[in-house]
C-alpha cells in the first residue's frame, strides 16, 4: 500500500507528497491536478484511457472533472510524487488568468517537458513539506501560486472565450445541469445512478447518455466523486470515527469504506487522517 509521506489542507485545496505503491482505479475530482515525480522509477498515469509517462523532466496536468487512474507495476524503487489538487475558486480569486481552471479542457494537454524555472519551483515546494517546521499559509500559497503560474507557461490554457462557465460545463443538459447543480450543492452522493434518472424524467438510456456527454464522466463516477470529497472533508475532522463516515456514506462497513478510500487514494483513510495537517 502507498505510504502519504506529507498532507496539507488549505483553502488552496490539497498538497500530498506520497510514495507510491498501489494502483488508483478510475476516478475524478473538481479540483485541478497536477503530478510531479520526485524520486524512484518513472510511471504510467492514465488519462482518458491512455496513460501517459511520469518522470523527473516532466508535468502531468490533469483537468477538473477528467477520469484518470494509475496501475501500478512492480519495480525495484518505489516512486515519490508530489501532487497538487487545486481549488478552482482559490486559483479565481489568485488570478484572473486562472479563472477557469475548473473547466475540464482548460489544459490544452496533459503532459510536457519541464523547464527550469517549473522545476526549481517544483523543488521548492519539496523542500517546504520536509523542513521540520512547516510552512505558513502565506508561504505555502506563494509556493503554490508559483507552480501554477509556470505550469501555464509550458501549457497555456485554451481559448478561454470557448469556455461556457467556470464549473466543467461541456454542453450541458438543463435537466442534467439542475441535477449536478443540486448534487454538489449539498455533496449528495447518496442517490443511485437509476435514482437520478428517475429525478430528470428520463429514460435510463438517454440519462446515462446526456450525462456522459455533459459532464464527461459516468453517473457512478460523478456520485463517488462526491462521496470522496465527502470523505475528505469528513476525515479532517478528527473526533468523527471512520465508522461513522462510513455509514454517512452509504457503505455497511467501515472496512468497505477503507476499500474505497485505497482504490481511489491508494493509501488507507487511517494513514491520511495521521498524516494530515489543516492550514
Amino acid at each position: 500500500m502507498s505510504d502519504p509521506l506529507r498532507i496539507i489542507h488549505g483553502p488552496f485545496g490539497r498538497v500530498v507528497l506520497v510514495r507510491l505503491d498501489h494502483s488508483m482505479v478510475l476516478h475524478a475530482h473538481r479540483e485541478c491536478h497536477l503530478v510531479f515525480k520526485i524520486g524512484g522509477a518513472d510511471i504510467q498515469f492514465g488519462i482518458n484511457g491512455k496513460e501517459y509517462s511520469v518522470t523527473a523532466q516532466s508535468a502531468l496536468m490533469i483537468n477538473a472533472w477528467e477520469p484518470h487512474f494509475y496501475n501500478h507495476r512492480e519495480t525495484n524503487e518505489k516512486t515519490v510524487l508530489l501532487a497538487f489538487y487545486l481549488q478552482p475558486q482559490w486559483l479565481k480569486e489568485l488570478d484572473r488568468r486562472f479563472a477557469h481552471s475548473a473547466h475540464p479542457k482548460f489544459f490544452a494537454r496533459p503532459v510536457d517537458t519541464l523547464t527550469r524555472r517549473l522545476a526549481q519551483t517544483r523543488d521548492d515546494v519539496v523542500d517546504a513539506l520536509t523542513q521540520h517546521i512547516p510552512p505558513s499559509m502565506r508561504e505555502m500559497e506563494l509556493l503554490i501560486a508559483a507552480v501554477f503560474c509556470e505550469v501555464l507557461t509550458i501549457s497555456p490554457p485554451q481559448n478561454l472565450l470557448h469556455f461556457a462557465g467556470e464549473r466543467g460545463e461541456l454542453g450541458f443538459d438543463a435537466r442534467i445541469r439542475k441535477l449536478v447543480d443540486h448534487m454538489l450543492s449539498d455533496l449528495d452522493a447518496g442517490m443511485s445512478p437509476d435514482a437520478m434518472a428517475s429525478a430528470t424524467e428520463l429514460s435510463r438510456p438517454q440519462f446515462f447518455r446526456l450525462f456522459k456527454k455533459s459532464t464527461g464522466m459516468s453517473p457512478a463516477l460523478f456520485v463517488n466523486m462526491l462521496k470522496m470529497e465527502s470523505g475528505l472533508l469528513s476525515l479532517a475532522q478528527r473526533d468523527v470515527k471512520l465508522q461513522d463516515i462510513a455509514f454517512d456514506l452509504g457503505f455497511d462497513t467501515a472496512g468497505n469504506f477503507t476499500r474505497f478510500f485505497v482504490g481511489m487514494q491508494g493509501f488507507a483513510p487511517s494513514k491520511y487522517r495521521r498524516i494530515l495537517e489543516i492550514m
